[in-house]
């Protein structure tokens, strides 16, 4: 076989898969995109000296959906339901933000006081102020001189 008549004949095979690769990928950016977006929430964590601070991002939430409880002296869980949107609202075309249920469940370095705990969840974002246990808060010891 004659490899100058080859050429061209492999060069139009090559042209007609590179359209067609062409015409699925326009195909597949016209379809919606819906991705595998987790509902559960993200968080920070920190403390100062009298409590640990956690904030949770929330949007669309009320005060209802979330749940917060402390166990085992130093386990904050935080739980809810992001609910899906409705889908009779027309057609999609992104769909990133996550629903459904969700709990972080965050161990503590140090115990708490579960009686003094205090949230509040304001423009979508919970703050959790998760005080220290008295046993767990350092003391000043005071030292005395020798008499």
């Amino acid at each position: 076989m004659n490899g100058s008549r080859l050429l061209p004949s492999l060069w139009a095979n090559f042209d007609r898969f590179q359209g067609e690769v062409g015409r699925l990928f326009d195909t597949w950016a016209d379809l919606p995109r819906v991705t595998t977006a987790s509902a559960i929430p993200p968080v920070n964590v920190w403390e100062d000296a009298d409590a640990f601070h956690l904030e949770a991002e929330l949007p669309g939430l009320t005060q209802e959906q979330v749940h917060v409880a402390v166990t085992n002296r130093n386990q904050v869980t935080l739980q809810g339901e992001r609910l899906a949107e409705d889908e009779t609202k027309g057609r999609w075309h992104r769909r990133e933000r996550g629903f459904g249920r969700f709990q972080r469940v965050l161990r503590l370095p140090l115990p708490i006081d579960a009686d003094k705990v205090e949230a509040r969840l304001e423009d979508g974002l919970l703050h959790v102020r998760l005080p220290k246990s008295e046993e767990a808060r350092p003391r000043k010891i005071s030292v005395k001189a020798e008499a």
